[in-house]
């Protein structure tokens, strides 16, 4: 269901006025123009399979990420937390 997802994407444009990554910043429409514009990822930080058939969602739940930080969370045979990729970038910047 992506009724809670795009609940979550219109909250955070209503705030903020941007739809960016919650890990790294990127910003769709800024970098595409308007076609970038509304996009992002919503990521559950709790894996979809490993919820039970009666849990549900709540916006806390989810993480409003790239494409590439949205594969990276997911890439490896360890599900990596937002924080977890977040430290990782910093400390590659820091270098």
């Amino acid at each position: 269901d992506t009724t809670l997802a795009r609940r979550v994407k219109e909250k955070r444009l209503a705030a903020s006025g941007k739809l960016e990554c919650q890990i790294c910043r990127f910003d769709f429409e800024r970098e595409y123009g308007e076609v970038g514009r509304g996009f992002i990822e919503a990521h559950h930080t709790v894996p979809v399979a490993e919820l039970n058939s009666g849990t549900r969602t709540k916006e806390s739940d989810l993480v409003l990420v790239c494409s590439n930080c949205h594969r990276m969370l997911h890439y490896g045979s360890k599900l990596l937390s937002p924080e977890e990729l977040a430290a990782r970038l910093r400390s590659r910047s820091e270098t």
